[in-house]
């Protein structure tokens, strides 16, 4: 019986001590200087996938080497390499083994003729469609030949002729000639592009309680329209930016009906539109805070969104409540009702507020958005140099135009910004201002990794006013916070008192610069530098001595946007008002 356990769990063991006694090896890639060429050889070799499964033997290692060669050889001739060959040498070093697989690429194969036929749906018709020249494919005469750029242009013809009116466009025959002494490559690509096709009758699918009617508010095309693709993507990013589906699928039919109308399909899955959110925060002005959120974004059914808001701090807290109805008697238009407790405690002063207004948004194009409406407040002002009760009927106005893709990390472009505001208080119709903020932002990039984006900004205040009286305080202009002089006490950059209280003032001028560098995927290093000043006067005077500071960020590139921690030094320190540095973290760039 003794002798059974034994053999058995020999036998159990055996497999196991074999495996552990495999060969260990090294993987090097000789003759090749191609970098491109080189990761793609590494990516799909089996030597380099399979290292930590050692082989047996040497033979079992020579046998995955040279199973590597063919697929390595076709690897090269999708770089243009055709006349490639590839050696596979082993080496016993000291107590593993050395694979060298050395490339001889021979020469590199270049582009000399690119031609696209496209047949039409009878036999012997040409379309013509000038947006697939081969320029506009991504193909340039005398580039290397790549397999995967070859394809990626026959994707975008395809693309193309999708938004000309083919959908139905499919590669008929791909001939690609290479000329052995040359070293050229003639390239024949030939597209049966299909019918002209329209838009048919459109099916939602999927909905249980969104309306049909906000769904077909989204359709960016009427049943007749040529077929467009562009049409297509923007419905389905217009469904997806409501917030109401986590997915949204729009797909046709694979062949034309009647008088070529292509029938539209529409499939989404809706998520949950109501959600309760928690918060905590830390703020060395205003201390430790919780917040609390609850909001329904469906009311009615048509995606009209109610929200509740409180925000507790030790120096600040709170209360919102607004009623957002989206698309408004047409698309990119809509409505906001909102009302508003907040109270706050700062150097400058202390504040009671309670208002209430309603703004009207439009979207005017891709870049262009404006929102206009009227507000009413009233606001209590203690611990300041001008205290007092004001009732405050506004008007605000914004306007924005912008061509920045990424509001959490713009790599490129230009946004501005401008604000005013014209308030009359109603217990005192002499004190009347009108207060202007205009803000641009650049973002210009270098290199083609965007490895350095120059992010730079320039903000201008100005108030109109029967003198600084007539402003409340807390809408002056100050300066000193997270976005503008960082590194000086919040809300404090301004002309002062005797006793170092801030006035706020009347017009207001800040400068900021950032070289922001991407040092890897997920690490950048924003070096920074802020400029400025707050006047008494209704215009910036540009003289006297400007506040400037400086500090170093540190950006966490994760999956909802660079995490910013930001550690400012002010250089123009006031004794006993700020402090000697001053750290900022939140989500997203400054600007």
């Amino acid at each position: 019986m003794r002798r059974c356990f034994f053999q058995a769990g020999l036998f159990l063991f055996l497999p196991a001590s074999l495996w552990g006694a495999g060969i260990t090896y090294n993987v090097e890639f000789e003759g090749l200087h191609d970098q491109r060429a080189l990761r793609t050889l590494r990516s799909i070799s089996q030597l380099v996938a399979l290292r930590k499964k050692p082989p047996a033997s040497v033979n079992a290692l020579r046998f995955r080497a040279e199973s590597d060669v063919p697929e390595l050889i076709h690897a090269l001739h999708s770089h243009g390499y055709l006349e490639a060959e590839v050696e596979v040498i082993i080496a016993k070093e000291e107590s593993d083994y050395s694979v060298t697989l050395m490339i001889h690429p021979g020469p590199l194969y270049r582009i000399e003729e690119f031609s696209l036929i496209i047949e039409g749906e009878t036999p012997g018709e040409i379309v013509d469609c000038p947006d697939t020249c081969f320029k506009n494919l991504g193909i340039s005469i005398n580039d290397p030949l790549e397999t995967n750029q070859i394809i990626d242009s026959e994707l975008c013809a395809l693309e193309v002729l999708s938004e000309w009116g083919y959908p139905l466009a499919i590669i008929k025959k791909r001939e690609i000639i290479a000329d052995g002494k040359t070293k050229r490559v003639k390239i024949l690509i030939t597209i049966e592009a299909g019918p002209l096709a329209s838009f048919g009758p459109s099916r939602v699918e999927g909905n249980t309680s969104v309306h049909y009617e906000l769904i077909d508010q989204q359709i960016q095309w009427c049943d007749g329209d040529r077929y467009d693709s562009c049409l297509v993507e923007g419905t389905q990013q217009g469904l997806m930016d409501t917030g109401l589906f986590s997915s949204v699928y729009i797909t046709h039919a694979d062949q034309v009906k009647r008088e070529n109308e292509l029938p539209m399909k529409i499939e989404v899955a809706e998520t949950k539109h109501k959600s309760i959110s928690l918060g905590a925060s830390y703020q060395k002005t205003f201390g430790g805070g919780v917040s609390f959120g609850w909001e329904n974004r469906n009311v009615g059914g048509m995606g009209r969104k109610l929200l509740l808001q409180a925000d507790i701090a030790q120096r600040s807290h709170s209360g919102i409540a607004s009623y957002l109805i989206p698309n408004f008697q047409r698309m990119g238009q809509s409505i906001i009702i909102q009302g508003q407790a907040f109270h706050e405690s700062i150097k400058p002063y202390k504040m009671q507020s309670y208002s209430l207004f309603g703004r009207f948004d439009r979207q005017v194009d891709d870049c262009l958005f404006f929102g206009i409406g009227p507000r009413i407040e009233y606001m209590m002002v203690q611990s300041s140099v001008d205290n007092g009760n004001f009732l405050l009927l506004e008007a605000p106005l914004y306007l924005r135009w912008t061509n920045v893709k990424d509001c959490l990390n713009p790599i490129s472009g230009l946004r501005v910004e401008y604000r005013g505001t014209p308030a009359i208080n109603s217990k005192d119709t002499s004190d009347f201002y009108y207060s202007q903020l205009l803000t641009v932002s650049s973002y210009f990039p270098f290199g083609r990794e965007e490895g350095l984006v120059l992010a730079q900004k320039m903000t201008i205040g100005t108030i109109f006013s029967n003198g600084i009286g007539a402003i409340p305080v807390p809408n002056r202009f100050f300066g000193g916070s997270e976005i503008n002089l960082r590194g000086y006490k919040y809300y404090t950059v301004s002309p002062l008192t005797d006793n170092d209280k801030p006035i706020g003032g009347r017009s207001a001028i800040y400068y900021t610069v950032e070289p922001r560098f991407r040092i890897s995927h997920r690490i950048g290093i924003v070096p920074f530098f802020d400029v400025g000043n707050v006047y008494l006067t209704q215009l910036p005077k540009f003289t006297g001595k400007w506040r400037k500071s400086v500090g170093i960020g540190l950006r966490y590139f994760s999956f909802i946007g660079p995490i910013r921690i930001d550690l400012a030094f002010p250089l123009n320190r006031r004794e006993g008002i700020d402090p000697h540095w001053w750290i900022f973290a939140s989500l997203g760039q400054t600007f």
